[in-house]
Order: structure tokens, then sequence, then C-alpha cells
């Protein structure tokens, strides 16, 4: 059996703000840290859940649909 570990509230408050913003910058000016550490939890977040949260371009990042499922589920 796996070991299923749930993902810190830390790395949940990154990418709810994220979310919300459809933005890293926007999410680290909130959250007053550097955007790589917003990058850097939401990339372990997608790590520990096995999928993408966002899609990265040189013009951002969006939700991707298991993002946007995700982002309504833990935002209630």
């Amino acid at each position: 059996m796996k070991n299923l570990e749930l993902p810190s509230l830390r790395s949940l408050r990154y990418f709810e703000v994220a979310a919300r913003h459809r933005s890293f910058t926007g999410a680290a000016d909130e959250l007053r840290v550097g955007q790589s550490a917003v990058s850097h939890r939401i990339k372990e977040l997608e790590a520990q859940l096995g999928y993408k949260l966002f899609r990265r371009s040189k013009r951002g990042v969006e939700l991707t649909d298991q993002g946007e499922f995700y982002f309504k589920e833990i935002s209630r």
C-alpha cells in the first residue's frame, strides 16, 4: 500500500493564492515572498499530486482542468 501524504497547508495556501491571482508574481506579492518560492511550492505540490495544476508559458500561467477542479475543491 502506498503511503499517501497530505499536502502541507502552506503549499495549499500558495496554490490557492496563485490560482486566484492567475499569477505566481501576484501570489508572491500577496504572500510577501519571492516568486521563486511560489513556483517551488507549486512544483512540489504538482509532484505530490501527480498532475500539473498550471500551464506555464512566457505570458504567465493558467490553470489546467485539474487545477481548476482542485482550486474549486480547496476554496470551499
